[in-house]
């Protein structure tokens, strides 16, 4: 008897928390996206401030940050963190090749976005 209250709590618990997931992943993105789509004009306005995910330097920041902590945890010696550092800086150029083409195309869909919104 008592194994059987175990499942059905256990059973009623699950579907509680697999009913209010949608609504809290909703509540979490509100108006920023919408449809599985980001408000376009707004992503453009970060884009032309620099907000957000399209502020290069605060991010830079942060995983260099993130790279010096992982190195400290991985207990690297100066040899290695050479190594570590040249890795990096090898996925850093293609980062940022794949980055200029991206704002290009942030750039080319938002001054499409300011012509429609015009007309």
């Amino acid at each position: 008897m008592k194994a059987k209250t175990t499942l059905l709590t256990a059973g009623v618990l699950m579907a509680s928390l697999m009913a209010a997931s949608p609504a809290v992943l909703a509540e979490r993105h509100g108006t920023h996206h919408q449809n599985g789509k980001w408000d376009k004009q707004e992503l453009c306005e970060n884009f032309r401030e620099g907000k957000g995910p399209f502020n290069h330097e605060e991010r830079q920041a942060e995983r260099e940050k993130y790279r010096a902590e992982m190195a400290d945890r991985l207990k690297l010696n100066e040899e290695q963190r050479q190594i570590w550092a040249e890795i990096h800086q090898e996925r850093q150029i293609k980062q940022e090749k794949h980055m200029n083409q991206w704002q290009e195309k942030m750039q080319q869909r938002c001054s499409n976005s300011g012509k429609q919104d015009k007309e």
